[in-house]
């Protein structure tokens, strides 16, 4: 059936959302080239790949996890070793790795853990910092210490990080003043530029002991969420971006097993060749939350499909609301042909 309607389709033609890359690919540090080396090392890697795809941060707690840990050879699917030169002038080998997004899936599916796929909501960025030097933006240049903890905390939670272009129109449009007083409307409107579904605004001060204290603001649609944090050597930032990615994996992994036979079926319309079909179902089954996506009738550019889902209709709307590439029909404009009842009504606005 699936086939013919491929074919039919075939003859007929004469929420800003990011891909975060390599969720499961980790660099580590390793003593030497020796076995025992490399399987402690992956070891650690394959449980920061777990972390980051899971969204959980402790996925240890599963035995069927910390079995898996206890033998990760068979989740490498490629490793090498790499020397880096140090600042010292010696050099310190490290070991490159690839896991199996199959393998790893499938085991934290087993363990009863949720997976997260690579399409994740933007999170667009907001810190000023107070040291000895000043007040400064991070990343527009200054504080490069609290800008690299930043990107390795953001890495090793695998959120879509978007720091601001800091041009003229962010400095016409937000004072460090209103950032440092945590203002919550001057940031709303000048992070509407940028389009992000999240938007953490943040201020920290570094004491003369080398602590730091920080006070944040998580803005998700209407709501703004307030909390602070602590920590030397710029870690403050890790239990902001644990706060953000618990946050979006709550509401974007998808846990538990798909449920087989389909039944929940979406209309969508604006295709204009196969090419286009081609691309919708890849994007579709792309997405962790929909694990197939099957033609059951067509007519034109009006398809219907049955989505096999690993959740519910609600977790695919948030996905399909992220970056816009489905765009869900208003009242009146869902008109159709199809004999079939869909439960939602899109129209394909192509790739992004």
């Amino acid at each position: 059936m699936r086939l013919l309607l491929l074919s039919l389709l075939l003859g007929s033609v004469a929420g800003h959302a990011d891909i975060v890359d390599d969720l499961y690919n980790v660099r580590l540090p390793v003593a030497d080239q020796s076995r025992d080396a490399r399987r402690s090392v992956a070891a650690q890697g394959l449980e920061q790949v777990m972390v980051r795809v899971s969204g959980n941060r402790n996925p240890t707690e599963s035995p069927a996890i910390a079995e898996a840990l206890a033998s990760p050879e068979p989740f490498l699917t490629r490793f090498r070793y790499q020397r880096q030169d140090t600042e010292d002038g010696d050099s310190e080998l490290w070991l490159d790795m690839a896991f199996s997004p199959r393998q790893v899936n499938a085991a934290l599916q087993s363990a009863g853990l949720p997976v997260w796929s690579a399409n994740r909501p933007a999170v667009l960025l907001w810190l000023l910092v107070d040291t000895e030097d000043g007040r400064q933006f991070v990343g527009a240049g200054g504080a490069a210490d609290v800008e690299q903890q930043l990107r390795e905390d953001v890495r090793r939670r695998g959120l879509a990080l978007q720091l601001p272009l800091f041009d003229l129109v962010d400095a016409g449009n937000l004072s460090s003043d209103a950032l440092w007083t945590l203002s919550v409307d001057p940031v709303r409107e000048a992070s509407q530029r940028y389009g992000s579904p999240f938007v953490l605004m943040g201020r920290a001060t570094r004491l003369s002991s080398g602590q730091w204290l920080a006070s944040w603001v998580l803005l998700d649609g209407d709501n703004a969420l307030r909390f602070d944090s602590d920590g030397s050597d710029a870690t403050f930032m890790a239990a902001a971006i644990d706060r953000v990615a618990d946050l979006q994996a709550q509401r974007y992994a998808v846990q538990g097993a798909a449920v087989e036979g389909g039944g929940t079926l979406i209309h969508v319309d604006g295709m204009e060749s196969f090419a286009d079909y081609a691309q919708m179902v890849t994007y579709l089954e792309s997405l962790a939350v929909i694990k197939h996506a099957n033609a059951a009738w067509m007519s034109g550019n009006e398809l219907v499909l049955d989505l096999v889902l690993n959740g519910d209709m609600e977790k695919v709307q948030r996905f399909l609301q992220l970056d816009g590439r489905l765009r869900e029909r208003a009242l009146d404009e869902r008109n159709s042909t199809a004999p079939l009842p869909v439960a939602a009504y899109y129209r394909w606005q192509g790739t992004r």
